[in-house]
């Protein structure tokens, strides 16, 4: 299977104890992972009860948060953030981090590549926390760090796709904020904010990478592997490498998404539209009988 689709309801949340300093009121929910046949990303949700505190840690992985409610104090290499809605972050591969919360969070989370089972892939890390230094970022500091903030008035106009590795007509009535990237810092996937407004589509394509897509406003069709999905909020998409797909907003309104690509997409070839390739067969001379 090449794709999946999670509605809400069909995973668990589960305590996140077993990681090095991990406690109790720390619950993550997996929504796409070697289940879904995914080999590059783990993406799902995280919370923070009030005043808990996860303590310092490092990775073997990039991680990315997405904070969808509450607040989240991140600690990233001696400097903390208090990160707020619609706030992202971050987390380099061998950073050391903490967490806690004042008010209780939640997030969506990216880890790329996969942790791994064996050998361990989250270590430790020595030294505490001084959680009264948690500020918000400067956001207009160029020194503020690995963090960003999301709001409306990012979003350009509604036009045809405009992205790196994409040309051509076959994904129209799109608005794109690029959010986690090269760019930005990161080295093994994308993050970024769709949206979809009525009449537009994103025709039936494949990639040389996996996405995921979580639904944050609106509604939508999909098409997955010639399989018809209708999408409402919370639900979340996974596509594998070489899975058609199409997108098609619905009900009257925009639908809007947090999509994330793992690992990053090379600089060309990154779209396989369907449409397209069927113009070439159609073109090619007919073999005579």
């Amino acid at each position: 299977m090449r794709h999946a689709v999670i509605r809400p309801g069909d995973r668990e949340w589960v305590e996140e104890t077993n990681q090095p300093g991990a406690a109790a009121g720390y619950r993550k929910m997996v929504l796409v992972d070697r289940r879904c046949g995914s080999v590059h990303m783990t993406l799902g949700l995280s919370t923070l009860e009030p005043r808990t505190t996860v303590a310092p840690h490092a990775h073997s992985f990039e991680m990315s948060v997405y904070i969808l409610e509450g607040d989240l104090l991140l600690a990233v290499d001696g400097r903390v953030h208090r990160l707020e809605m619609d706030d992202y972050a971050l987390v380099p591969l061998g950073a050391t981090c903490a967490l806690s919360s004042d008010s209780g969070g939640r997030w969506l989370e990216v880890i790329a590549p996969q942790a791994r089972t064996s050998p361990r892939d989250t270590f430790a890390m020595s030294g505490a926390v001084d959680w009264t230094n948690a500020r918000r970022p400067d956001w207009a500091s160029p020194l503020r760090g690995l963090v960003g903030h999301f709001a409306e008035d990012q979003l350009p106009p509604p036009s045809s796709l405009q992205m790196e590795g994409y040309s051509g007509s076959d994904v129209t009535g799109i608005r794109l904020k690029m959010l986690i990237d090269k760019v930005f810092g990161a080295q093994h996937m994308n993050v970024f904010l769709v949206e979809f407004q009525v009449g537009g589509a994103g025709n039936s394509h494949d990639h040389p990478f996996e996405e995921a897509y979580m639904i944050v406003k609106g509604t939508a069709e999909t098409i997955l592997d010639g399989q018809r999905y209708a999408l409402e909020v919370g639900d979340v998409v996974w596509t594998g490498v070489g899975g058609v797909h199409a997108f098609f907003p619905t009900g009257g309104a925009a639908v809007r998404w947090i999509e994330v690509q793992t690992p990053q997409p090379p600089a060309q070839h990154g779209f396989r539209f369907a449409r397209q390739w069927e113009h070439v067969e159609a073109e090619l001379p007919r073999a005579p009988r």
